[in-house]
Order: C-alpha cells, then structure tokens, then sequence
C-alpha cells in the first residue's frame, strides 16, 4: 500500500489520468487530485468533472492512461438553445 500511495503521489504532482478499478468491479478514468493516507481517501475528478472520493481499501490497481479527447465535458451539457 505504501508503494501505491507514493505512485499516486506522483501521478497527482504530474496530473496524470489513470484508470481505477475498485472492490465492486467498476472501472473508470480518472483525475487524481489529492491523496489523504491518515483517512485512506484519494479524491478525484471523473469525465464529468465532478469531486469524488474513492477509499484505498476499495483499490484493486491504479494504473497510468492516455485520454482521447477533453477531460472535461461540461460544454456538452452547457449547450442553450434559443428561439
């Protein structure tokens, strides 16, 4: 655990995504933002960029990826149409 936490460390310093796949078989990319090793929490945004929080004991493996296209996807919802 202590190597994953300094990996994580570094992936937050060089805002590396990296694609998550915890306890409950889910797997998604993410953007770690910050890492708290007393409460076992790393935070993180998803593609929506929405603020989440993932706890270390319901990690299987982090691992480093290359994202097509924009990380952030609020300009798709922010599209207005008028008359």
């Amino acid at each position: 655990m202590k190597e994953l936490c300094q990996q994580l460390s570094v992936w937050i310093a060089q805002k590396q995504p990296v694609r998550v796949q915890t306890a409950q078989g889910e797997e998604t990319v993410v953007l770690p933002v910050k890492l708290y090793q007393e409460a076992r929490k790393l935070f993180v945004y998803n593609r929506q960029m929405r603020l989440m929080n993932i706890p270390l004991d319901g990690i299987i493996s982090v691992q480093p990826t290359r994202i097509t296209g924009s990380f952030d996807r609020r300009g798709e919802e922010a599209i207005v149409h008028t008359r």
